[in-house]
């Protein structure tokens, strides 16, 4: 299956890899995932229900090839709990929160690495470089350490000891930056450039965007478990 990407700025259309982060024509990092919808719907109403419930579920409207069991950690599906005391006091008795910190790492983060460091792994990358300020850099490290990827996380001085630690524990190289996430994220492009290593870019990659899509394909999927399907005079849950 190969997974075409369109930019958002030109238009222009290439075949998805995850290692080109910008449009072939007009050099934006902005672009968006295009799949074969028809297809997707076909098998998803005829073997959705049998899957298992993670994020992998949804993997036509995914851009990975074939998904590697062994690189999961149980990410995704995170549950949707009905709020009913704040629902009771604002007078609105279904108000629901997804709960992400049930993520493999505590974060939602993990949705983005676990889509990235697939798609990474299918590309045969084996090392790579990151900036963040702390949550980043734990799922990635957790994702990568999994995958038998080398990550250079560099962070800021300000990311909390404890998170540096969490970080080196899985076994990645922590470089720490006295300066902003800007200086870090400059730091850490010139040392990927240096070494021809694949640097990533976070919420501008298709991978982070549509690891981060399948939030609201669980919750559309939970909230019809716990309504049932919406009719078409427009009733259910207000």
């Amino acid at each position: 299956m190969s997974v075409t990407v369109r930019c958002i700025d030109c238009g222009n259309t290439s075949i998805y890899h995850p290692t080109k982060i910008a449009c072939l024509n007009c050099g934006s990092q902005w672009q968006t995932a295009e799949y074969d919808y028809e297809n997707a719907a076909k098998l998803w109403k005829s073997e959705l229900h049998n899957r298992p419930y993670d994020l992998w579920r949804y993997a036509e409207l995914l851009p990975i090839n074939n998904p590697n069991p062994t690189l999961k950690l149980g990410e995704g599906w995170t549950p949707l709990i009905q709020a009913a005391n704040l629902g009771m006091m604002l007078g609105c008795p279904n108000i629901l929160i997804k709960d992400e910190r049930q993520g493999p790492t505590t974060s939602f983060k993990d949705r983005q690495a676990s889509v990235t460091i697939a798609a990474l792994k299918e590309a045969g990358i084996t090392e790579m470089v990151a900036a963040s300020t702390g949550n980043v850099a734990i799922s990635y490290s957790a994702y990568t350490a999994r995958a038998g990827i080398k990550l250079w996380a560099f962070v800021t001085s300000l990311v909390p000891a404890v998170k540096m630690r969490e970080i080196a524990l899985y076994g990645s190289q922590v470089i720490k930056v006295t300066g902003s996430y800007d200086q870090a994220k400059q730091i850490a492009a010139e040392f990927a450039n240096q070494r021809g290593l694949y640097q990533d870019m976070g919420a501008r990659t298709i991978t982070s965007i549509e690891g981060m899509k399948t939030i609201a394909f669980e919750i559309a999927e939970q909230m019809t478990q716990l309504f049932g399907p919406a009719s078409d005079s427009g009733s259910g849950p207000k």
